[in-house]
């Protein structure tokens, strides 16, 4: 039955394969055609994607049931299910490994390219203008070709194992956690969603109806003669035709699902390590963690452009640059994850030889890699064309002040000037190598990222509280709201100066984020009095109260001890007994650890880190986290000794629940910015 079901895939894969080629072809003859012939091939050409996306929905599905059905004769199912596999774990079996997790990914980009293309404001806007409309699907339907090209010819999902296979091998213990399960769903519907500002941009301008104004740069000043007089504020690009607001609109709603989509992708995978892992930490700079921050930042500069264009008719240049990257950093991201470039911990030891074979090897890796070069070309292409077209002029003004035009700049230049240093420092050890010819590996503490993570904060804080004040400028009482704002950020700072026992740059973070709180919030409460726009300020305070969170939880208090039944230790304020050793078994699973009990004043609780050993020989490791308003106390089992003494680590955490929060405020934010009317 199920040879038949792969039969059955492979040929719906080349069915799909077919009609993204006919659509690539047609839609560039159509560039070719008289307008009215040429809407009917677009029709056509649409057609063939919405039917193409249909198909790769029914491929997936079909995986699924084969997953469902225990059908060990595929090879995907036989390596990351098994029969004892919960229902729900053996759905998230098939995104497990690489083959399946690039078919899901796959069919998101099938699906949102195709619902972009149905929403009728932007199949008017491609009919509207033929040349636009035919290299929109063009370029769309070559990336869904290049996927689909992949998965026939590298990935193949649907390999049918050559020997009788009882049962699988089952999911990797580590996987087997309900934030594991949403986490690379909600990634990949993120990186989906940034193929539409790829292919829409591109269109654009390759259509000729993206001749930009303005890019708005660093105020610089006038020669020494005429520094009393002028300064030149920005440069401006001159062309004819613009690409209409309405075009750049309707980009604004595509990246906010992308953001919103990745930022909680990443929030669960955090939370996953920090539960499962065993790390004692929510994110260790690892660096597959390190790029994946790298679409996340640049499409919330492209993000901060498309609001200058509303605010101030500008940044039109700077978002033709930064629209179309995530994209291409979401492909980089996972040619990072999967390529072995980098050394990482997302790699499992005991199931990668399972996979590796196929995903990190030279024909998947140069195929990835094509895959790369061509839409970066395509972007570079893209840029040089505006370059080519438009004209600079200089303009003066005189005096410096802080509008929200140049608050907007210059959260754009600290967005690109963190993705850069992130990235530049990660690969720094490639970059070495292919200069230099020598093997160098070095490994740069969390502390170091945190640094350059804690000094983009502190400027993005005080970006947003100037950027919330020029909003205030226009209401009654402004100069009393800045003295507040003011007043509320110096007594924090020097509250902490005086009595914190703090590094002197956290010390400063929370004064500025204190200022920059105060000024969010009265505009929030002043907005919803008026019935105004709300969405960014809850994602504002929602970024203020993550910096500050993390800022402090990065600074914890870790004690690793040897124990023996009835003795205790002190962790900061706490005192933990060990209490009893535990061991149980539960459908197969072995599960052992030692019982802790937390004191603390009138708290007392009892806390069951663990190791798990499954039937398949594979082990994990269970923490135990007592989480409080202010801390959390996170214990793991390291090991037995060979005296039969348990070691243990634990750690204090400050502010963890407030790091929680704070994500759920800025996911919030960006998700209530989807529905809200443009002013």
């Amino acid at each position: 039955m199920f040879t038949g079901m792969s039969d059955l895939s492979e040929v719906l894969l080349a069915v799909i394969f077919f009609l993204c080629g006919f659509t690539v072809a047609f839609t560039l003859i159509a560039l070719k055609l008289r307008a009215s012939t040429a809407k009917t091939v677009l029709d056509w050409a649409t057609g063939a994607m919405i039917t193409a996306a249909g198909l790769s929905v029914v491929v997936l599905l079909l995986l699924i049931v084969a997953f469902l059905s225990d059908d060990f004769s595929l090879d995907i199912v036989r390596k990351f299910s098994s029969k004892d596999l919960p229902f729900y774990y053996k759905i998230s079996a098939l995104w497990a490994g690489p083959t399946g997790s690039f078919l899901l990914w796959s069919v998101g980009v099938f699906v949102l390219f195709v619902l972009w293309l149905m929403t009728s404001a932007n199949k008017q806007l491609a009919i509207g203008n033929t040349k636009f409309g035919a290299i929109v699907l063009s370029i769309g339907a070559g990336v869904c070709l290049a996927f689909t090209a992949i998965l026939i010819f590298l990935a193949k999902p649907f390999v049918v194992c050559s020997s009788t296979v009882i049962d699988g091998v089952g999911l990797d213990p580590l996987l087997r956690n309900f934030w594991m399960f949403v986490h690379l769903p909600l990634l990949f519907v993120g990186y989906s969603a940034f193929l539409i500002p790829f292919v829409v941009i591109l269109a654009a301008v390759f259509a000729g109806i993206a001749k930009d104004s303005d890019i708005y740069p660093v105020r610089e000043k006038a020669p020494s003669f005429e520094r009393s007089k002028k300064y030149i504020d920005q440069v401006e690009f001159k062309a004819p035709p613009e690409l209409s607001n309405e075009v750049y609109r309707r980009l604004k709603p595509w990246l906010l699902v992308g953001i919103c989509f990745l930022a909680v992708g990443i929030v669960t995978g955090a939370r996953w390590s920090y539960i499962e892992l065993g790390w004692g930490s929510y994110w260790a700079w690892d660096s597959v963690e390190n790029v994946s921050l790298l679409p996340l930042l640049v499409s919330l500069a492209a993000l901060h452009s498309l609001i200058g264009i509303r605010v101030a008719d500008k940044f039109r240049f700077w978002t033709i640059i930064l629209a179309p990257l995530p994209f291409i950093l979401c492909l980089f991201v996972a040619f990072v994850t999967r390529s072995g470039i980098l050394p990482s911990l997302h790699s499992f030891t005991h199931t990668v030889s399972s996979w590796q074979s196929t995903w990190r090897s030279p024909d998947f890796s140069t195929a990835l890699s094509v895959f790369i070069v061509c839409c970066f070309l395509l972007w570079l292409i893209c840029i040089i064309c505006m370059v080519k077209s438009s004209s600079i002029s200089l303009l003066q003004a005189s005096g410096f002040h802080l509008d929200k035009r140049e608050a907007l700049f210059w959260a754009d230049v600290v967005f690109v000037l963190t993705a850069v240093a992130i990235g530049v420092v990660t690969f720094w050890p490639v970059i070495w190598q292919a200069i230099t010819s020598f093997d160098l590996v070095v490994t740069l503490p969390p502390l170091f990222y945190n640094r350059i993570i804690l000094v983009a904060a502190v400027f993005l804080a005080f970006l947003v509280g100037c950027a919330a004040l020029t909003d205030l400028k226009e209401h009654r009482g402004f100069i009393l709201q800045l003295l507040g704002c003011c007043a509320a950020g110096l007594l924090c700072f020097g509250f902490l100066l005086r009595y914190g026992q703090i590094p002197l740059l956290l010390k400063l973070t929370c004064g500025i984020c204190v200022f920059s709180f105060i000024a969010v919030l009265i505009k929030l409460v002043l907005n919803l009095k008026q019935a105004g726009q709300i969405a960014s300020g809850i994602a504002h305070l929602g970024l203020l109260l993550l910096v500050v969170a993390a800022g402090f939880s990065s600074d914890r208090l870790s004690v690793q001890t040897i124990l023996n039944e009835e003795e205790s230790f002190e962790l900061g304020e706490y005192e933990l007994f060990y209490d009893s050793f535990r061991s149980e078994s539960v459908a197969g699973v072995i599960k052992e650890g030692p019982e802790i009990v937390l004191v603390k004043e009138n708290l007392q609780k009892k806390l069951w880190p663990h190791q798990c050993l499954y039937p398949n020989g594979q082990r994990a490791a269970e923490v135990a986290v007592h989480t409080g308003l202010l801390e959390d106390v996170y214990i793991s089992f390291d090991r037995l000794s060979k005296t039969g003494s348990v070691i243990v680590t634990a750690k204090v955490k400050p502010f963890m629940l407030l790091l929680w929060l704070a994500a759920v405020l800025i996911v919030a934010g960006l998700a209530l910015a989807l529905f809200e009317k443009e002013p």
